[in-house]
């Protein structure tokens, strides 16, 4: 079977050999398969949405049809459960813009109705008569606007099923992290992003591993083939995996690399970018192209974060870096003092807890002094 791939989303309403014909071909291409998988979580997400907004999809096609001018064709039962759910509805389409465009969508399809209607019966009345004016039809014959009624339903759910993905994938989400607080979140790609307030961090709703930041974020971003970049309104920092942080405030960004590789550039800017390895630091003003990479202390150029970040320091300069930051003595045997660690802890985790880490990496072990913290081999 050619692979039509229109047909991906309804696959169950397909003849068996097709279906299986499509089996074979998912089973052939996992990426295609993953795909699909994505489109049906993200279908019943947007289900879910709308069942819970309207339980009762008949009434958004009568909600339309007096929009358009025809509450004319509604009992009066139908008027009175209408208003009754007014209220109901109304929420919902502020809570679902989508809802609108589907009420619309029932509108025109009611007015073409109308026109095929008239065309293909000309010895009927050309108009649909309000309801009242109504004459008992056989039932072959039902009143034209009761057609209306049930095409409109049997394409709402996909009628806003396409729409409001429409609209999501064109959505973007706005994270705000107060001044003072500091927020993590896991992005759809696995990427972590640690927000540092005041900063703000956009994206889009599908995530297509682009996001604005201004601000101050740590990043820990997931390997892929696709790039994942982060625009400041001074710079653009494009890396494929990769651990670093990015400030930007007063018109400049910087960027500092843990891990990886990234390439920085200032927005607008037609140049090569920088290319920054572990342990460098780059700025970027407004305007202008990155200034030359530069190395840093790691921890010290990142303590912004709340966190310590060591990227392979040997642990005699870890010791001196945590005796500064905690103002406490801690000395390191000097059969350790050149071993090199990496690993990240909280600043807020207590210090007892980060030197046993420290010393379970290397086989040594934490002895208590009055005046602070020894790290001897164990034996």
């Amino acid at each position: 079977m050619a692979a039509d791939f229109d047909a991906l989303p309804f696959r169950e309403e397909l003849p068996p050999e097709e279906r299986a014909a499509l089996q074979a071909l998912l089973q052939r291409e996992p990426a295609l398969a993953q795909a699909l998988r994505h489109w049906e979580a993200l279908q019943a997400h947007l289900r879910e949405r709308v069942e819970a907004a309207v339980p009762d999809r008949r009434l958004l096609v009568l909600y339309a049809l007096v929009r358009c001018g025809r509450e004319a064709l509604l009992t009066p039962e139908e008027r009175a459960e209408l208003e009754a759910a007014r209220p109901a509805l109304e929420r919902a389409l502020q809570a679902l813009p989508g809802l609108e465009t589907v009420a619309e969508d029932v509108a025109a399809a009611c007015a073409d109705f109308e026109e095929a209607w008239a065309a293909h019966f000309p010895s009927e009345q050309r108009r649909m008569r309000p309801a009242a004016e109504r004459r008992p039809r056989p039932l072959h014959r039902r009143p034209a606007y009761r057609w209306v009624v049930r095409v409109a339903l049997s394409g709402v759910v996909l009628a806003l099923v396409g729409i409001l993905w429409w609209q999501q994938t064109g959505q973007r989400v706005e994270w705000t992290v107060a001044d003072g607080a500091v927020e993590v979140r896991t992005l759809a790609d696995g990427s972590t992003v640690r927000l540092v307030g005041p900063a703000v961090l956009r994206y889009a709703v599908r995530f297509d591993r682009k996001v604005q930041l201004e601000g101050q974020a740590f990043l820990e971003v997931q390997p892929d083939t696709r790039p994942f970049v982060v625009e400041t309104p001074e710079a653009v920092v494009t890396v494929l995996g990769t651990r670093f942080g990015v400030r930007s405030a007063g018109g400049r960004t910087e960027v500092v690399l843990v891990e990886g590789r990234v390439a920085l550039n200032g927005r607008g800017r037609t140049e090569a970018p920088v290319v920054l390895t572990p342990g460098q630091r780059s700025l970027v003003a407004a305007g202008q192209a990155p200034e030359p990479p530069v190395p840093v202390r790691v921890p010290e150029a990142l303590r912004w974060t709340g966190l310590h970040i060591f990227d392979g320091m040997p642990l005699g300069e870890i010791a001196r870096y945590l005796s500064d930051f905690y103002g406490v003595s801690i000395a390191v045997d000097a059969s350790l003092a050149g071993e090199p660690i990496v690993g990240t802890f909280a600043q807020d985790q207590p210090l007892p807890e980060i030197l046993q880490a420290l010393a379970a990496t290397l086989g040594a072990r934490v002895e208590q002094l009055p005046d602070g913290y020894h790290l001897i081999p164990i034996g």
